[in-house]
């Protein structure tokens, strides 16, 4: 069983009270809601040896100043502004620096929620750009094989934008057929590359503790667009290279 990450585990609410029985190969997770800074925090000390980062959201463009600011053990800012408030802000690149210049070459990733669609794609483009020193975080394939999709991918051909597989496993969101969703796993690697997609199952971690994502997982391992080591970065080595802390860096996965 190949080793893997789950960047998008929904925490739960309830403390564990023992220790879990983890899946074989789950090397850790990114833990999301509420709950995850908690949650992130017992699995620290039930399995230290695996890998486990929390995310946190933010309502607004603000900076580390702000009270609303995540704290900064949050390994993702999860920027939930969204439909019209997001594209309004998008329309104004420059009023990005107080957010972006607080993740200014952190090893955080700051996610962004863009609508379906290509109408978003070129106001984010400038946005990135302005700020190549923010690591970002799209998901190009929640909104399924809608129009503009493509567009949503080609974006991680900038250097500081990386991709998550959430939404694209067939069979399990209604949106993608087998067929649509090899399809634009192979278009993603000849536009922008493996290394540029991260492993995200988007489970609650009730399910995700029982390897409930184990056929996400081989329907990835099945895929003849993916060579051993590719897969490897996928499911492992990518999104833990991005958030690992300078504390971490002499450590080995």
């Amino acid at each position: 069983m190949e080793p893997y990450f789950d960047a998008c585990v929904l925490a739960a609410a309830d403390a564990l009270g023992e220790a879990p029985k983890l899946p074989e190969g789950f090397d850790g997770a990114l833990l999301h809601g509420p709950a995850g800074k908690a949650l992130r925090e017992e699995l620290s000390r039930w399995h230290p040896a695996k890998t486990w980062k929390h995310a946190e959201t933010l309502d607004r463009i603000a900076g580390e100043t702000h009270a609303a600011f995540p704290s900064r053990k949050a390994a993702v800012v999860d920027l939930v502004l969204e439909g019209a408030e997001l594209r309004a802000w998008l329309k104004s690149p420059a009023e990005w620096w107080p957010l972006c210049e607080s993740l200014r070459d952190a090893r955080r990733l700051l996610r962004v929620h863009l609508p379906a669609g290509a109408g978003a794609v070129s106001l984010f483009k400038q946005v990135a750009r302005r700020f190549p020193h923010t690591q970002f975080w799209l998901d190009p394939f929640v909104h399924g094989p809608a129009d503009g999709w493509q567009g949503h991918v080609r974006l991680a051909e900038m250097e500081n934008i990386w991709l998550s597989t959430l939404g694209l496993f067939p069979k399990d969101n209604g949106s993608w057929s087998d067929a649509g969703a090899q399809e634009a796993l192979h278009f993603l690697i000849g536009e922008v590359g493996a290394e540029k997609l991260f492993y995200a199952s988007g489970l609650a971690w009730e399910e995700a503790e029982q390897g409930q994502d184990q056929p996400y997982r081989e329907w990835l391992a099945s895929s003849k667009d993916l060579e051993p080591l590719e897969l490897r970065m996928v499911l492992e080595t990518t999104v833990v290279s991005l958030l690992r802390s300078p504390l971490e860096e002499d450590s080995v996965f």
